[in-house]
């Protein structure tokens, strides 16, 4: 019996049926069928039973004793191995379980054990995860009960309580899950199952992304090129094909030096990788090469990508196309520096070129010989025969200037019916320039089917006996050419003026005593907001009532100013006034809450200016941004870093800021973008009909547009005609000041101001 081994044996075998307790040891193995519990209680049957057996042989009491000792002594050894390999079974157990739960807490994967009852038994992990399945939650629960209204999940638990094996994706308290379903059985009976689910919010989160970077990478408006270390395309966008004639795929594993140009000499692109390894980034203007051949400008920003250990992995170039904006700064370059109507340089060009020819002639000790040219009656031809017939003479007549000079001599449009020409001639050929110009008018102009005789007065002064700055050869040049128009003779004359001012006005001992005895004034032009017609703002203008000259223009005496110190003591003067006056306004609820203060050079030298006006305003409880400082746009392209320290401190501190005469001494407009001021104003000679070519609206609306794209107000000065005002309109310009709406008005009369019923009307139309 006992070489069968006790597991083998059934209740009946091991115990005699008319053993006591048979019945109850019969139930107990039946219960515990399938456990260990089953084997041990069979060894004790076997036990009991060799007891009972040998109780009934009736053998001596020695022997009886002995194998009764014998038996028992084996069931007891039983029992003990029986206790040591469960408290190890145990004590595995429980560790394998804390290291589940361990592992659990560190990563969104959560297991979950469900018996035959349908209730949870036992929960691991899911502690990482953000809500879900939650220990305290699952444990000891009803899966119906949590299974409620979940009818993906309840689907997958009712295919793994048929024995399959299953794997579906569904929500947990709102958590979205990948789980993984195990029957458990023994012996074909299922008693339950084993659910293994993992949480696919970070891989939903990181493939969500993903999609995004692919779609701003490849709805990105500039090319975008990823490169290896190798430096070799692993990517490129849409984009990239657009300006280098390459397709994505086609860009694929091309090296960059099939794409970017280098230029000519040392190695410029190796440069730029080297600062890529001290500063993970580089940005300019170069050249690509396109698929063609052709190569474009372009501005490119090249950055670094690094791996765990700081290694560069990967460079990711950035470039857009600076064709279009290099030609449409061309076309806005010329629309700038040239006449519209004749295409001839204009005023600002032709001062430009003869500013550069005395600078010249001074070094070399030549001559220049400066005419001005005005047609004879323009305005009864105009009158007359209508405009279209003046603009066919005005062009008629730029094209028989340009080709009776030589090449090297500059023709320009002044204004209106007014032509100039700079000649690099010594005295002896200025008879001659002006004889070939005066001949330009000896054949009549052609008008429709018939032909005009027009004939041109002609002045002319010389460098540098009529003159040795621009100024002084201009007035001499014009008064010389209003002398022949006069005095209907020759048409060429050079005249000796004598100077139109008496500079013993502008001694400082004068201008110090006209601060001390209240002669300065202080008058406000309104500023006008051109979608509502009503008045915004104002600028300050500074006036001198000299005894004997009456009103005078600070443009006559501020630069003595700036020379001679006084120019804090003005500042200061104004700066109280025009406190003072806010503070009044703001009482009486006018409209006008903001005034704007030209600055001087030499305030925007002081680091004391912004925080000065800033005081001035604090004592009369007007806030700092009630006060727009305006700052000439030559001091800003003169001094851009003294300017920009400025700038910087006054916004500090609250201050409006604004360049004046935006656009009077440059050829660039996008530095406007990088100066931190609020408003730009722009110079009259832009507004349409004061100047050649800067009556073409294209001109004005892509000026307003750079400086609106850059985030600033504009400002247009010196508006006189309903035209203009339409035009400024239409090119999207927001304020304005001129005689169309107001001449400068002293402090009582801008406070009963009103822009007229009529105009009003108009705009709200």
């Amino acid at each position: 019996m006992l070489a069968r081994g006790c597991s083998t044996y059934t209740p009946g075998e091991a115990i005699p049926s008319d053993c006591q307790g048979f019945d109850m040891a019969s139930r107990m193995i039946s219960f515990l069928r399938g456990t260990t519990m089953e084997r041990l209680l069979i060894s004790l049957c076997f036990a009991l039973g060799g007891l009972w057996v040998l109780s009934r042989a009736q053998l001596a009491p020695p022997v009886a004793v002995a194998w009764s000792a014998a038996l028992l002594g084996l069931w007891v050894l039983g029992l003990l191995l029986h206790q040591r390999l469960a408290a190890r079974r145990t004590s595995a157990g429980d560790q394998a379980a804390a290291t589940l739960a361990l592992v659990g807490q560190q990563v969104p994967i959560a297991v979950w054990v469900v018996d035959g009852r349908g209730v949870v038994e036992a929960v691991y992990g899911g502690e990482s995860g953000k809500t879900g399945i939650r220990r305290q939650h699952f444990l000891h629960q009803q899966i119906t009960t949590l299974l409620a209204g979940n009818t993906e999940l309840a689907g997958l638990v009712q295919r793994v309580r048929a024995g399959y094996r299953c794997v579906g994706e569904a929500e947990v308290n709102g958590v979205h899950y990948r789980h993984r379903l195990f029957p458990r059985s023994q012996d074909g009976d299922f008693f339950g199952f084993t659910c293994v689910s993992e949480d696919l919010t970070r891989s939903r989160e990181q493939a969500a992304a993903a999609r995004l970077w692919q779609t701003l990478f490849a709805s990105a408006g500039d090319a975008v090129l990823v490169l290896d270390r190798q430096r070799k395309v692993i990517a490129a966008n849409p984009a990239v094909a657009q300006i280098t004639g390459y397709s994505s795929d086609e860009a694929l594993g091309r090296r960059d030096s099939l794409l970017l140009s280098r230029p000519p000499g040392a190695n410029y692109y190796q440069s730029i990788f080297d600062q890529l390894q001290r500063d993970d980034v580089w940005q300019g203007e170069t050249m690509v090469r396109h698929k063609s051949g052709q190569l474009r400008e372009v501005r490119m920003v090249v950055c670094a990508a690094r791996d765990d250990a700081g290694q560069i992995a990967n460079y990711v170039v950035m470039f857009a196309d600076l064709s279009q904006t290099k030609k449409t700064q061309e076309e806005l370059r010329h629309l700038a520096t040239h006449d519209n109507l004749t295409n001839l340089p204009n005023r600002r060009l032709f001062l430009d070129r003869l500013d550069q020819g005395i600078r010249r002639a001074r070094r070399e000790q030549r001559q220049l010989v400066v005419l001005f040219v005005d047609v004879d009656d323009f305005k009864a031809i105009n009158d007359v025969h209508g405009h279209h017939v003046g603009d066919e003479i005005l062009r008629e007549a730029a094209r028989r200037l340009r080709g009776a000079v030589r090449q090297s001599d500059t023709v320009a449009r002044l204004a209106g019916d007014e032509f100039t020409v700079l000649a690099d001639s010594p005295r002896e050929e200025a008879e001659a320039v002006v004889a070939k110009v005066g001949a330009c008018f000896d054949t009549p102009f052609a008008v429709g089917e018939g032909t005009l005789k027009v004939s041109a007065s002609v002045g002319v002064a010389v460098y540098p006996e009529d003159g040795a700055d621009i100024e002084l050869l201009m007035q001499r040049a014009d008064r010389s050419m209003y002398d022949a128009k006069a005095q209907r003779r020759s048409p060429a004359r050079t005249t000796k003026v004598v100077p139109a001012y008496d500079e013993g006005l502008y001694f400082p001992s004068e201008l110090r005593l006209a601060i001390r005895r209240g002669q300065l004034r202080l008058q406000y032009q309104p500023q006008i907001d051109l979608h509502s017609g009503q008045p915004v703002g104002a600028e300050a203008l500074l006036r001198w009532e000299h005894h004997c000259r009456g009103n005078i223009n600070p443009a006559e005496f501020m630069d003595l100013a700036e020379s001679t110190g006084i120019t804090e003591a003005i500042g200061s003067w104004t700066l109280g006034q025009v406190a003072r006056q806010l503070k009044a306004w703001r009482r009486w609820n006018m409209p006008v809450q903001r005034v704007a203060i030209n600055v001087a050079l030499s305030q925007v030298k002081d680091p004391r200016y912004p925080q000065a006006v800033a005081d001035a305003l604090a004592q009369q409880g007007v806030p700092t941004d009630a006060v727009m400082l305006e700052v000439d746009e030559r001091a800003c392209l003169r001094n851009p870093g003294l300017c920009r320290i400025f700038f910087e401190r006054a916004a500090q501190l609250g201050i409006q800021l604004c360049i004046d005469q935006f656009g009077a001494h440059t050829d660039r407009y996008d530095y406007i973008g990088d100066l931190p001021v609020d408003a730009v104003k722009v110079n009259q000679k832009y507004l349409p009909g004061e100047g050649a070519g800067r009556s073409d609206p294209r001109f004005l609306r892509a000026l307003v547009g750079l400086c609106r794209v850059a985030g600033k107000t504009v400002i247009a000065v010196g508006i006189e005609r309903s035209a203009q005002e339409t035009e400024l309109v239409a090119a999207g310009c927001e304020l304005g000041q001129g005689f169309l709406y107001s001449r400068p008005l002293s402090a009582e009369d801008l406070r009963i101001y009103r822009p007229s019923p009529p105009r009003v009307a108009e705009l709200a139309s």
